[in-house]
């Protein structure tokens, strides 16, 4: 994780969970959700970037980083009270929400939920969950199945946590390491696979598979978001490498989210924050502090 001046790091209870949250900068609050297996060090060089332009919150989320793991609450409607309670802690009405990976599925959640809470949002690597059956989707679906087998062994209990924790972690190395398109720094590599080290956070990690990221895709592919519709203005960032979806499949229908909009960013897969932080802080500026 980058330094950043003036960066400041506490400890929030927020839902019953003890959170720790970083932060840096004044002015117009942004909060930044991560992905898996990482946590709010994630945000480091974006957080640097845009340091002088806004407030910079990056938490980590149940289970992650330097919060609580807790034996249960590894489903959406759970963290995102955890978000919402985050907010309130830290006095804050209302907030323009950046999330990567599974944490989007939550944001997604949040704004069609909550709309009073978020200003606007930026979703990294996961399409808006109105996907319609159709010959791009089915194609790009079976194509990224052999590449995704990795989801089913996570969520198997006792499974799961054995593969992300134990021996030498070639699953949780594989992770971090497979999917990206400039290789991620070493520190933030041993920091997140051996975070993975603690049975409890590892079986945290098997829980969300479980409880959260497999039923929510599940929900976005049968169907269950068609007819909410997301009035938050929104952007969708997919790294131009990500490859597991095909652009067409990407698309967003006017009906469904009249306020939505698509980029792909160069330099970047499903790791973009990581790949390429200079392009997405440019786009995070560009769409929330223009």
């Amino acid at each position: 994780m980058t330094a950043t001046t003036g960066i400041r790091s506490r400890t929030v209870t927020a839902n019953g969970l003890r959170m720790h949250v970083t932060e840096v900068g004044e002015g117009a609050p942004v909060l930044l959700l991560h992905g898996f297996p990482e946590s709010s060090r994630e945000w480091g060089r974006v957080m640097a970037a845009l340091a002088d332009r806004a407030h910079l919150i990056a938490p980590d989320l149940r289970g992650a980083g330097r919060t609580d793991a807790p034996p249960s609450g590894y489903d959406s409607a759970t963290i995102a009270r955890d978000v919402l309670a985050l907010l309130d802690e830290l006095g804050l009405d209302q907030v323009d929400l950046v999330a990567h990976d599974w944490s989007a599925l939550v944001g997604f959640d949040l704004c069609l939920e909550h709309p009073d809470r978020i200003r606007r949002y930026v979703a990294i690597a996961v399409p808006a969950p109105y996907l319609r059956m159709n010959r791009a989707l089915i194609v790009g679906l079976v194509k990224a199945m052999p590449h995704l087998w990795f989801q089913w062994a996570i969520a198997t209990p006792w499974l799961g946590p054995a593969l992300l924790s134990r021996g030498r972690q070639r699953l949780a190395h594989r992770l971090l390491r497979g999917f990206e398109r400039r290789p991620m720094d070493d520190a933030d590599v041993a920091a997140y696979v051996d975070a993975l080290r603690d049975p409890a956070r590892a079986r945290a990690a098997s829980k969300l598979y479980r409880g959260l990221i497999l039923p929510g895709f599940m929900k976005a592919v049968r169907g269950a978001y068609l007819g909410r519709v997301l009035h938050t203005p929104t952007l969708v960032l997919f790294g131009a490498d990500d490859g597991l979806l095909p652009e067409d499949a990407l698309a967003v229908s006017p009906e469904d989210a009249p306020q939505t909009t698509v980029e792909l960013v160069p330099g970047g897969a499903h790791f973009l924050v990581d790949d390429n932080p200079g392009e997405v802080a440019r786009h995070m500026a560009a769409f929330l502090l223009g």
